[in-house]
Order: structure tokens, then C-alpha cells, then sequence
């Protein structure tokens, strides 16, 4: 599942830094890119779809912002140009922007991608399509040990102020 994402990721990456970048991709890059958009379909899929080329095998968490609203679902099926997401709640109007947070805990990356609605359900279950657009970016969220990352493991530092007091930072 995390590598069909990756795949996904790195293709938009490409795909952008051609296209709405106007940056030259490398012979390389070209090569690369042209090999992703063969393995990956291009059609937007639809969240009851099927075809094992855009399903994943388990759903994953996934949260958007759109126009100052939070909203939050699964991630179901994948593509090169679009996502199907189920919702938690009625989806975004069509045609309305948002940006899509999916976290591949077993990876520990979460992916951050521009999107478009393109599709819509509003009755039960509820679900939306949407069409990938300008350039996604990934984050790294810890490692896959499953570890906790703390802030406060150690103690703040104490600062010598003015006069000779001491302060906590």
C-alpha cells in the first residue's frame, strides 16, 4: 500500500515539476516518469472501485482542509491523476480545492497532496473523487519502530537571569 503511494508521490512530483514548474526534468527523470505513468492508471477512481491496479489493500486514514474546514476519512483507491476518499460527512462541492493529508504509519511518512473534487457522493456511504493537482510534498513522522518521539524527555534548562536568579526555560 505504501508503495503504491510512493510510486504516486513520486510521479505527481515529477509530473508537477515539469508541467507547473516549468523546470526541465533530466533524461533520467523523463525516463522515470514515463515508467510510473505506465504502471499507475490515470483515471480518477471511484472509492466502490474494484480494479486491482487502483485499490489498496487496507484503507488508509486521511484528513483534508477545505475553505477553513477539517474533514476526515479513508483513502481507498489510487491513481496517477486522482484518490477516492471515503468520508466521514457530506464531501466538498464539486470543483472545490482542498489539501489532503494521508499518513503511511508503516512507512512513517505522511503525504500532503493539492487537490480538486471531481466526484462526489452524498448519500450513504458518503465519498468523494478527487483529481491530483500542483506539487504534493512528504514528511517524515518518526521511524518505523513504532517509537514515541517526546519533547519533553529532558528536563527544561534552567538560565541564569539578571541579579544571579535562576529561571526555568
Amino acid at each position: 500500500m505504501g508503495d503504491k503511494l510512493e510510486r504516486i508521490f513520486e510521479y505527481r512530483v515529477l509530473h508537477a515539476k515539469q508541467r507547473e514548474l516549468q523546470i526541465p526534468l533530466t533524461l533520467a527523470e523523463r525516463e522515470r516518469e514515463l515508467k510510473l505513468k505506465q504502471e499507475l492508471p490515470e483515471r480518477v477512481p471511484s472509492v466502490d472501485d474494484q480494479d486491482a491496479f487502483t485499490v489498496l489493500p487496507e484503507p488508509i486514514a486521511a484528513q483534508y482542509v477545505v475553505a477553513g474546514h477539517f474533514g476526515a476519512g479513508s483513502l481507498r483507491n489510487a491513481s496517477a491523476n486522482g484518490l477516492a476518499i471515503a468520508t466521514m460527512e457530506e464531501p466538498p462541492a464539486l470543483g472545490q480545492r482542498l489539501i489532503l493529508h494521508v499518513h503511511d504509519s508503516a512507512r512513517g511518512v505522511e503525504y500532503t497532496f493539492p487537490c480538486r473534487v471531481v466526484s462526489r457522493v452524498v448519500k450513504s456511504p458518503p465519498s468523494m473523487g478527487v483529481r491530483l493537482e500542483g506539487v504534493p510534498s512528504q514528511a517524515r513522522t518518526g521511524h518505523r519502530s513504532g517509537s514515541v518521539w517526546r519533547s519533553d524527555v529532558f528536563p527544561p534548562e534552567e538560565h541564569v537571569v539578571g541579579g544571579g536568579g535562576r529561571q526555568r526555560a
